[in-house]
């Protein structure tokens, strides 16, 4: 997990203990009924809005939330390229066939093959660009369906709500279960906005910017290898790739 996503769950972690302490969070918050109608309604709305194919992308995308750090990741990355950036002035291309499948997620080994298959560095950019483009396209959609439940859960909160209200409604010849009954029918629309604000709207947040912290490592490996496709030295290929680093 990278380090700002495990700050921000340790922080809530010891506000709602501060609170279960203090005696501020009591059993009125545990309404399992409103539970199942924010979740329950912000799933099965979500499941009709997407695509399984993208249910099944957001899945996956969360595994960009515990994604170890992209800034070391990209140190290691030009290291490497540099290096492979020498071993090509000595050795030509061929050496490209030996490169580290698992150095930048494939990525490398992916934009290396087309060189070496198509030859020519403009065409190599276009296609490859091309696949960056689509794969940024993919990870907004995914960022769109935590999004779309963002704004879900909190309609499914008043929903909830409105429930219990209508339930209170029926209770009102008994004056002293008003007041409770009330408190537990509102805790739905608690429960809406802390799932959005919590939960929905950081994992989008955080799948949009890994994405785009992902396609600007990409660009950077495509500049690196076009630029040992023209033949530029080392330094110079170094240079070029510590230009995206900053």
């Amino acid at each position: 997990m990278d380090l700002m996503s495990l700050s921000g769950i340790t922080i809530f972690a010891i506000i709602f203990g501060a609170g279960v302490i203090l005696g501020e969070f009591t059993k009125v918050f545990l309404n399992i009924h409103a539970f199942l109608i924010v979740i329950g309604g912000t799933l099965a709305a979500t499941l009709i809005n997407t695509p399984f194919k993208y249910i099944k992308k957001s899945l996956d995308g969360l595994k960009l939330i515990f994604w170890g750090s992209d800034s070391e990741s990209a140190d290691k990355t030009i290291l490497y390229m540099v290096e492979l950036a020498e071993n090509v002035k000595r050795n030509g291309f061929k050496v490209f066939k030996d490169v580290d499948e698992n150095m930048a997620g494939g990525f490398l080994k992916q934009v290396c093959e087309a060189a070496i298959e198509y030859s020519d560095s403009q065409f190599v950019k276009k296609v490859i660009e091309d696949e960056i483009n689509y794969s940024f396209d993919e990870a907004n959609e995914i960022s769109n369906v935590f999004r779309t439940m963002s704004l879900l859960s909190p309609m499914f909160g008043l929903v909830g709500t409105l429930i219990g209200i209508i339930a209170v409604l029926k209770e009102l010849s008994n004056p002293e279960s008003v007041g409770p009954a009330m408190a537990v029918a509102i805790t739905s629309a608690f429960y809406g906005i802390i799932f959005s604000n919590l939960v929905f709207i950081p994992i989008a947040g955080k799948i949009r910017i890994k994405s785009i912290m992902r396609v600007k490592m990409k660009i950077m490996i495509l500049e690196g290898v076009l630029e040992m496709m023209k033949g530029s030295i080392p330094i110079m290929v170094e240079r070029r790739l510590k230009a995206f680093n900053k």
